[in-house]
């Protein structure tokens, strides 16, 4: 039993060691933050992440309209995608990501920007980034 107990031990302990290595990778950072209120839409909207990953969908969510897809840039393994005009509309604007990681496990996540006209440009402080981890 003490050996059982021992072997139990140490694969445990390799196992939680392995850990890091199998964290997928995450936003870092995005411009405009999520919950940024602007007079117009943002002539460019960029996501970083940590480590490279593949972008797959980048679409955004509007009230009373259909999903519309935005083109990014770079198609490739990158730590940062643009999306040049995304011709946000007037209102509350949802920009919804899904991505692979270095790893190959699906991630995604969401930016909120508000298009409000007439209203100083205001932006919440940085938080955690609003990704969810697949797998």
């Amino acid at each position: 039993m003490r050996h059982l107990l021992g072997i139990l031990g140490m694969v445990l302990a390799m196992a939680m060691s392995a850990a890091p290595a199998l964290a997928h990778s995450t936003v870092k950072s995005t411009a405009p933050v999520s919950g940024s209120i602007l007079p117009a839409s943002p002539a460019e909207v960029t996501i970083t992440f940590n480590e490279p990953a593949r972008m797959t969908s980048i679409i955004v969510v509007e009230a009373g309209k259909p999903e519309r897809k935005l083109e990014f840039k770079p198609g490739g393994s990158s730590t940062v995608f643009m999306v040049h005009e995304p011709k946000l509309s007037t209102g509350r604007n949802e920009i919804k990501w899904t991505a692979l990681s270095k790893d190959g496990h699906p991630i995604s996540g969401a930016i909120i920007i508000v298009i409000k006209p007439g209203a100083a440009p205001s932006s919440p402080r940085p938080a955690p980034s609003h990704d969810h981890q697949g797998g």
